[in-house]
Formats: structure tokens, sequence, C-alpha cells
């Protein structure tokens, strides 16, 4: 029987995890939008709902989860101003 322990961060460690990925989700932004007021929202979107799900992210996907949302972000954006 195999028995699977998922590691769930403290807030200690998701702030750190937050802190630490800040200039890779900056990066993204702006490489998806060449607009810094643009670029900003979306970080600040992405950051809010990774604090909203703080719960139930884990450290060893946290990094994955943090772009596939700023992805999602970026296209629910790109829909808006269609």
């Amino acid at each position: 029987m195999l028995i699977c322990f998922l590691y769930m961060m403290t807030t200690n460690d998701f702030y750190q995890q937050l802190d630490r990925n800040k200039p890779l989700i900056q990066g993204l932004a702006t490489k998806l939008v060449n607009d810094f007021d643009t670029a900003r929202f979306l970080y600040h979107e992405t950051a809010h709902q990774a604090i909203q799900n703080k719960n139930k992210l884990q450290q060893d996907t946290f990094e994955e989860w943090l772009m596939n949302t700023m992805n999602k972000v970026y296209l629910k954006w790109r829909q808006g101003i269609s």
C-alpha cells in the first residue's frame, strides 16, 4: 500500500514562495502584454488568486500553479477586450 502525503504550506511558507516567485510572474506578465499597467494588473490578479487559494496550494507545484493561473488571467483579460 502506497501512502502519499501532500505537503501543505504554512502561511509563512506561502508568502515566502509568493515573494520568491514575484520576479517570475512579473516577468511573465511583462512578456504577455506590452503595457506596464496591464502587466501590473495581471500580476496583482494572479497574486490575489494565490492568496484566495493558499490553503489548497502545495509547495512542490506552487510555481507551476502561478504560471498556469497567470495564463488563465491573461486569457480572460484578452477575451474581455476583444
